[in-house]
């Protein structure tokens, strides 16, 4: 860990500078929350789905939703 802080101290203001700082804060709320995964198997088709980290709700998604990086089940 003395390592990984030393860097920090040296460069983590640049880096925080290059990726981007945030102004505001961000919420996790129940609208905003949704994410992709799938269920693999190897003997049949994946099963696509959108869950809720927060309420655990799962939403069934085809593949082409699943792989539209601008699909989302978010709310703004």
């Amino acid at each position: 860990m003395r390592c990984q802080n030393d860097w920090f101290q040296k460069f983590g203001e640049q880096a925080i500078d290059h990726f981007g700082r945030l102004n505001k804060v961000k919420h996790l709320t129940e609208n905003n929350a949704w994410r992709k995964n799938y269920n693999y198997h190897s003997d049949r088709p994946y099963d696509y789905y959108a869950v809720n980290t927060i309420t655990k709700e799962q939403r069934s998604l085809t593949e082409s939703q699943y792989d539209d990086s601008t699909y989302t089940l978010n709310e703004r």
